[in-house]
């Protein structure tokens, strides 16, 4: 992380801040603008791997894969659907788990803002592990997204293609 003397100092002087206001992360906030004014370029890796970025491309990609859970959801839920074919159905598999908060971090966070702070897709289910599929998910949901989107009508599926969908 390239920072300035000025930025450097500026930084340093917010952690002595936040140690007086929050004493009892005091240490980590000294241990910070330790590293902060000694310009320990190792150490402030750290700092930056809080900072993270989600792309433009990567959130419309997220927002369209819970976009397809919310179809694949209310498509089951159709009386149609109810009739044949619904009995194959895991609804299990019709929850959106979220994505692995150990190699899809940015994501998980970006899932939780999503839900929590800017209320959308209230119908998702805040599990105990908060959107923390706890195994890799982007891959299989790329896989599922490739179908939803050859599927003529998105948000009235077939039975066959709710299992076509969701055994991708």
């Amino acid at each position: 992380m390239e920072m300035t003397h000025a930025q450097r100092l500026i930084l340093s002087n917010q952690y002595y801040i936040m140690a007086k206001i929050a004493p009892e992360n005091a240490e980590k906030y000294h241990r910070l603008q330790m590293i902060i004014e000694r310009g320990y370029c190792l150490q402030m890796r750290e700092l930056s791997k809080d900072f993270g970025e989600v792309s433009e491309d990567e959130c419309k990609q997220v927002l369209e894969i819970m976009e397809m859970y919310h179809a694949l959801q209310e498509s089951f839920n159709l009386e149609d659907c109810r009739c044949d074919g619904a009995k194959d159905i895991d609804q299990r598999r019709l929850q959106f788990l979220g994505f692995d908060v150990i190699t899809e971090a940015k994501l998980v966070n970006y899932v939780r803002f999503l839900t929590h702070d800017e209320g959308l897709y209230p119908q998702f289910p805040t599990t105990e592990h908060q959107f923390n599929s706890h195994v890799p998910m982007l891959d299989k949901y790329l896989r599922m997204l490739t179908i939803w989107r050859g599927c003529p009508r998105h948000y009235h599926l077939s039975c066959s293609e709710i299992q076509q969908i969701i055994t991708a």
